[in-house]
């Protein structure tokens, strides 16, 4: 299939390890102009690396999502260059307080995730939003949010109402961008194998082959996310995309 963004610009952050850095060798795969938008700068100028020797155009800028200016600062770098800026994909997220009660949750320790996971999301389309109005395309944004945007599992207050907030901002800016012709929608999926679901659950890397239930890929992800924002899937809007195995159709019911 084709899905008609060969040629289009592209934004991702988070793009230096899991899903983003499947999503920016997803998108270049398709051939797309991928600007990495990630914290640690030399861990995408590496992903760029492999990505030009592979015939693709990319291009890394250090970002800090939770941060006003510095966000300000790397979209305009961003659409500047490779001229534009068609797609955004928003991949950059934080689980940092997973096993914590609500009451042994410090306040900056919530602020911080909400401050990546919510303001993370909220920040990078306030800034490429002229550029993405501006697009000669059928410009679009996935945003990665979680099947704990849906569910709640013990001890993940925090993450869940991160997730929960970026459900209900897909809808919003989805409502709010309709006449712009922007599409937004999300993927909620379930554990997916990350650096970042490692760390949070405490798992070595390779440790999900024995854990006793299925677990994503990042190029799962990858490519969901890639689809949305694919001129194919143009009648879907405001979406929660969600990946779990088909686990939340089962009843609990003890039969």
């Amino acid at each position: 299939m084709d899905l008609q963004i060969a040629g289009g610009v592209a934004a991702v952050t988070g793009a230096a390890s899991g899903i983003g850095r499947a999503t920016a060798f997803y998108l270049a795969a398709e051939g797309v102009q991928v600007v990495l938008l990630d914290l640690d700068l030399p861990a995408a100028e590496s992903v760029v690396a492999e990505i030009t020797a592979n015939g693709g155009r990319a291009a890394a800028i250090q970002v800090d999502v939770s941060d006003d200016t510095s966000v300000q600062r790397a979209m305009a770098q961003a659409t500047d260059v490779f001229g534009g800026l068609d797609y955004l994909v928003l991949c950059a997220g934080i689980s940092t307080l997973f096993g914590k009660a609500v009451d042994e949750i410090a306040a900056a320790q919530w602020d911080r995730e909400f401050g990546v996971n919510v303001r993370g999301q909220w920040l990078p389309v306030k800034y490429a939003l002229s550029a993405l109005r501006a697009s000669s395309r059928e410009p679009a944004i996935s945003i990665v949010a979680s099947d704990s945007a849906l569910f709640a599992a013990p001890l993940n207050a925090a993450y869940e109402a991160t997730k929960g907030a970026v459900l209900m901002l897909t809808k919003a800016l989805a409502v709010d961008l309709r006449p712009d012709g922007i599409r937004v929608n999300c993927v909620c999926p379930s554990v997916v194998d990350t650096p970042q679901s490692r760390g949070a659950l405490g798992i070595a890397e390779g440790g999900y082959a024995d854990i006793g239930y299925p677990v994503h890929t990042p190029e799962d992800i990858a490519r969901y996310l890639t689809l949305l924002i694919s001129p194919v899937t143009r009648t879907i809007n405001a979406h929660p995309l969600v990946a779990d195995f088909g686990y939340s159709a089962q009843s609990n019911f003890p039969a």
